[in-house]
């Protein structure tokens, strides 16, 4: 997790085009390819606020809480943002005062299934890819279904050595 580092995605935003463009099976698996190889912004609101250090790295105290809020669809459900880039994140609230934290598929995947401090799993419903612009929702069986497909293979890479 980095705290106001740039990034750009520009394959993945190439592979949310081609899947608006045709929707195959072949664009999708491009698709959650890029997403799982992705690092995103996602909004966050740190108490105390990071420090600094001389090479721009955050600092945070001890006991430092760090929330990511949610948006809710239509249907009620929650879901993370995740931004491909500055751009998209900027189509969000401006009068909030969000930090902006790097996530990867991985670092999703532990804020949606790491249980809390009272065994409880997240209520979120996944994760969604520029909210204000592509909307690509990404619901935790999604989730699941990719974790079980890279472990997969894996175990078939192991096999082959």
């Amino acid at each position: 997790m980095e705290f106001n580092k740039q990034v750009s995605n520009p394959m993945l935003i190439g592979a949310m085009e081609l899947m608006k463009a045709e929707k195959s099976a072949e664009h999708n698996n491009m698709l959650l390819t890029e997403i799982m190889k992705a690092q995103f912004l996602s909004p966050a609101t740190v108490e105390p606020a990071p420090k600094f250090n001389e090479e721009g790295k955050a600092e945070l105290a001890p006991g430092t809480q760090i929330h990511f809020p949610m948006l809710t669809a239509p249907d009620g459900k929650n879901f993370f943002a995740a931004f491909t880039d500055q751009m998209e994140a900027d189509k969000w609230k401006k009068e909030d005062d969000f930090q902006y934290v790097a996530l990867n598929f991985d670092d999703y995947v532990g804020l949606l299934f790491r249980p809390d401090a009272e065994g409880k799993e997240n209520p979120a419903a996944g994760f969604v890819v520029n909210p204000f612009g592509g909307n690509v929702v990404i619901t935790k069986d999604t989730m699941k279904a990719l974790l079980l497909a890279r472990e997969q293979a894996r175990q078939n890479a192991k096999k082959k050595q």
